[in-house]
């Protein structure tokens, strides 16, 4: 898995009862990750996750993850900001609808990063503002969390091999519209 930390989904006993397990202790789904990790190996890409919903960002982490991404995590625009000079991401995986900052203004500060939005707002609209502010691609929720390690390479990848942002767009969506 190229140095990257096992991770695995599994249950996690809380110290508070729930009426509806019976009185036992409610238990919930939680990333459990090797108690050791290792130093990432050169070749381990960071992505800069900006999610809100915690059940999304689960998922999403664990599947890169187990690909071999490192993945840091923030949880609003606010966040991703303050994060993205420290984390030195190679990409930024970021939702369009956060509870601060809204997704295109972060974009809008993280300007020079590859941006892949991460949306259910697939209109129109919403894919030429993704265009205009450089964004590499536009992944549309609902997806295959199991794909996206995959794309996020094949548009890391395209990105070197074409150097601007708006030609790796132009693969997945054609040349601009109007203007």
């Amino acid at each position: 898995m190229g140095g990257a930390a096992p991770a695995f989904l599994a249950e996690e006993g809380s110290s508070g009862r729930s009426a509806q397990s019976g009185g036992r202790p409610a238990r919930r789904l939680a990333a459990v990750r090797d108690a050791a990790p290792s130093e990432p190996a050169a070749d381990v890409l960071t992505v800069l996750l900006v999610e809100d919903d915690a059940a999304m960002q689960l998922v999403v982490s664990v599947n890169l993850e187990a690909a071999g991404f490192r993945v840091v995590p923030a949880t609003t625009g606010g966040e991703a900001v303050a994060l993205a000079g420290s984390a030195r991401p190679d990409v930024v995986l970021l939702d369009v609808m956060l509870p601060d900052l809204g997704g295109f203004e972060v974009a809008e500060r993280l300007a020079g990063l590859p941006i892949v939005f991460m949306s259910a707002r697939v209109s129109a609209t919403d894919l030429e503002r993704g265009r205009q502010l450089g964004a590499i691609d536009y992944v549309t929720k609902p997806f295959d969390p199991l794909l996206l390690p995959a794309r996020l390479r094949e548009d890391l990848e395209e990105l070197k091999r074409r150097g601007r942002a708006d030609r790796v767009w132009e693969l997945r969506f054609g040349p601009p519209t109007g203007g």
